[in-house]
């Protein structure tokens, strides 16, 4: 009997180390891939800057709507894991903490810096003025309390966002409308914003079937892009990909038509 009730006890035991023991590097994975654009795009017009004329003006301000790299690499566009409604994500311990510093935009040469940016729920979002000028900073949200807010010249505010936003959010400011920039809001840290050279990686996911979304500010999302032997996004931006344990689902080069970013 007591040699029963002890096999029963360890195998309780061994039931409960393996449901909080720490995934192995085996279980978990990563994509990436470099978003081009197909044809020929022009140079970024020079923006109407129609106020505070005499220090804004000095700053030489470009549309930076669609940014277009050496080889046609795609900046600034997001791609990021999408989770259905009351869904959660295993983070990776290396992941846990990220996130854990503060996020600044700074209102700076009369443009926000930087015009893109990452933001967990977690993060405090610092928002600066370090010009000579007052701004105002018009944050667009769906899920969080939205707000509109004038900071004074060399001024601050800090805001936390208590949840994630299903897409990047628009910031503009009013008093010089020229001005926006776009923030992402999730609570995991399973996204990216592609490069200079339109390159994008997100590391350490779940391995398995994850869903993405490829979001661009010049459109929304990206629909309809091949993403060669796994398919392509649908008509939200949306792709299911299969994340390979321990390795990495390379997308390679993805081509984006001049007409899915509205050219």
């Amino acid at each position: 009997m007591n040699i029963r009730k002890n096999s029963l006890g360890m195998l309780t035991i061994s039931l409960v180390l393996a449901t909080v023991a720490p995934a192995t590097g085996a279980d978990w994975g990563s994509l990436k891939g470099r978003l081009i654009v197909d044809g020929s795009v022009a140079a970024p017009a020079a923006l109407n800057v129609n106020k505070d004329t005499e220090f804004c003006g000095q700053n030489k301000l470009l549309d930076e709507t669609i940014e277009v790299g050496e080889g046609g690499g795609l900046a600034n566009a997001f791609v990021f894991l999408y989770l259905k409604r009351g869904k959660s994500v295993d983070v990776h311990p290396d992941l846990a903490s990220s996130g854990s510093e503060p996020a600044v935009v700074d209102n700076k040469g009369c443009r926000f810096e930087p015009h893109v940016l990452l933001l967990r729920t977690q993060q405090t979002l610092e928002i600066r003025n370090s010009d000579s000028v007052g701004h105002n900073t018009n944050f667009q949200t769906l899920s969080n309390p939205a707000f509109n807010e004038t900071i004074p010249a060399s001024g601050s505010i800090t805001k936390m966002f208590e949840k994630q936003e299903s897409y990047p959010s628009n910031v503009v400011c009013n008093i010089h409308p020229w001005m926006k920039s776009f923030v992402l809001v999730r609570d995991n840290p399973y996204m990216t914003i592609s490069g200079a050279d339109g390159s994008f990686e997100i590391s350490n996911m779940p391995a398995g079937e994850l869903e993405f979304v490829f979001w661009h500010e010049s459109k929304g999302n990206l629909k309809d892009v091949a993403l060669g032997e796994a398919g392509k996004t649908d008509r939200k931006g949306r792709a299911k990909l299969e994340i390979p344990a321990g390795g990495t689902l390379d997308l390679g080069d993805i081509k984006i038509a001049p007409t899915a970013l509205g050219l």
